[in-house]
């Protein structure tokens, strides 16, 4: 009988904001513990919440073999990779003051906004071990600014949003970020009807995209993908991961919920254009012949599951101006959208931007935006740069109809 043992610690202290003030303060913790058994091609599970006992969870994961459910066993062999992120971010008892004085700057040079939502600093420990001696530990922390605005008197739940997520706390640079932001919301700008450079974080773009890379919809031909793996079917320019690098990816641990840690902790999908694999698990992996990227996530108490945990697309140019030059629409808020099964993906936007050579202009009124799968992800494809007006985070382009 082989095994596995996980244990994940999530320690977090949300600070809630209401009119730019905070009013009310939440810390929790929480530790979940996992034991996986495989004999005769069985797995048995069993978790717990609190500190675990691994000899007891061990017990009753055992007897859940009796339950018959199938599962392959192909454990990870012997390794050890400790990746530790512990320094503070801000002290939780300093976090109220800093955040209030960060408030009150905000709403100064913001003065026509109202602000409400969360501000959060969070940690987490990722543990894992398995019989066959591998043991992999990970754990990191970050602060999140997630500030919604509602321009005063316009009688809308949030017009804008103020977002900012990192490990290390710059109140001048954040400040000076935002500002930028809420200067060009107050400057109209106009662009006609056509086709655009549309800049927006990968997510926002290609969020729709992601079934057709889940493995068990590929091998049942539901897939727009289905029968072309190994093909070149996208742009030579786009190499797509799933991020699972706590460098970019803060929420999240650099090996997957089975143990597989994949290089620069960012399984591919797409690399140079050509489908290298899918969204699996072991078993989907063993149980359809596909490759296995190692993207697996899992509940405390239960199997293995098909896992995401954040886009990542290779670099292709070094700044949004070298990116698309020009006159370009940056897309901050998009909601409603979604992909016929044909592949025609349309949303409405909320919330754009004007870009020329890279510098935000203005405010664009409402449109909506739209394209082809295959186009989007491949002739229509601009590129993807570590450059924003607000953050040091991806931005994607993509030529789009614009209305």
């Amino acid at each position: 009988m082989e095994k596995e043992f996980l244990k994940e610690t999530h320690h977090s202290v949300t600070l809630n904001v209401t009119a730019g003030q905070i009013d009310s303060y939440r810390e929790l913790e929480k530790t979940t513990g996992t034991v996986r058994v495989y004999e005769n091609g069985c797995i048995g599970v069993a978790g717990c919440l609190g500190e675990p006992d691994e000899e007891t969870l061990t017990a009753q994961a055992t007897d859940a073999l009796s339950f018959g459910i199938p599962y392959p066993c192909s454990l990870e062999g012997a390794a050890e990779i400790i990746d530790l992120h512990d320094g503070e971010i801000i002290p939780v008892r300093e976090l109220i003051p800093a955040m209030k004085d960060f408030l009150e700057r905000l709403g100064a040079q913001c003065p026509k906004m109202a602000f409400s939502n969360k501000i959060r600093l969070e940690y987490g420990k990722t543990e894992y071990r398995n019989s066959l001696g591998r043991h992999l530990l990970s754990s990191g922390r970050h602060l999140s600014i997630e500030l919604l605005a509602q321009n005063r008197g316009s009688g809308n739940l949030f017009d804008m949003a103020f977002v900012w997520q990192g490990e290390h706390f710059d109140p001048e640079m954040i400040l000076a970020q935002f500002k930028q932001q809420y200067d060009a919301f107050y400057t109209p700008a106009e662009i006609q009807p056509g086709r655009w450079p549309v800049v927006a974080m990968p997510q926002d773009l290609f969020g729709t995209t992601l079934q057709h890379f889940i493995g068990d919809l590929y091998a049942a031909g539901a897939s727009l993908l289905s029968g072309k793996l190994g093909e070149k079917v996208f742009s030579e320019k786009l190499t797509f991961c799933d991020d699972m690098n706590p460098g970019t990816s803060f929420e999240t641990c650099f090996f997957d919920a089975e143990g597989c840690v994949a290089k620069d902790c960012r399984p591919v999908l797409v690399e140079n254009g050509v489908l290298k694999s899918l969204l699996t698990t072991k078993k989907t992996s063993s149980q359809y012949g596909l490759p296995n990227p190692g993207t697996a996530s899992a509940p405390y108490d239960g199997v293995p599951s098909i896992g995401f945990h954040g886009c990542f697309l290779a670099k292709t140019a070094e700044s949004l101006k070298e990116l698309v030059p020009g006159k370009a629409i940056l897309l901050t808020i998009a909601s409603g959208g979604d992909m016929t099964p044909d592949g025609h993906f349309a949303t409405p936007v909320q919330l754009a931007f004007l870009l020329e050579d890279g510098k935000l202009v203005g405010r664009l009124p409402e449109m909506s935006i739209g394209g082809n799968f295959f186009d989007m992800l491949g002739k229509d494809y601009i590129g993807t740069v570590y450059d924003w007006p607000f953050k040091k985070v991806q931005l994607a382009a993509v030529m789009m109809d614009v209305n």
